[in-house]
């Protein structure tokens, strides 16, 4: 694999694009839905889920388009509290920990993407 900075911009910027909105939207698709008839069969899975899919949703940012990483985490951050005002449109409740879990991916996913980046780029 080439390492991210010997990519042309124009190609970290398309690539960036496409992970970042398709992780985007299948977080609202996921958020959004009907609950799943069967619950996860652990506590808190729904935090766990929230922190994972906000670190997957940054991570790409700090590889492929570092300068743009607190632009990208404040968008991060309107979209997880965007999402936790409408749920209740969609019958699902709106837990303002959820948002706290969403804020905790961004920031996961931001130290993992610079330290992957780190790597990367030795």
């Amino acid at each position: 694999m080439m390492p991210p900075k010997q990519l042309s911009t124009a190609t970290r910027r398309a690539i960036w694009m496409a992970i970042t909105l398709g992780l985007a939207i299948a977080i609202a698709y996921l958020t959004l839905v009907p609950r799943p008839p069967t619950p996860v069969r652990f506590p808190h899975a729904d935090k766990v889920f929230h922190e994972l899919s906000f670190a997957a949703l940054m991570f790409p940012t700090p590889l492929l388009r570092p300068n743009r990483w607190y632009q990208v985490a404040a968008l991060a951050l309107l979209f997880g509290a965007a999402i936790e005002l409408i749920q209740p449109t969609f019958g699902r409740d709106a837990e303002w920990a959820d948002f706290a879990f969403d804020a905790l991916g961004v920031l996961v996913g931001a130290m993992a993407g610079y330290g992957v980046a780190r790597i990367l780029n030795r």
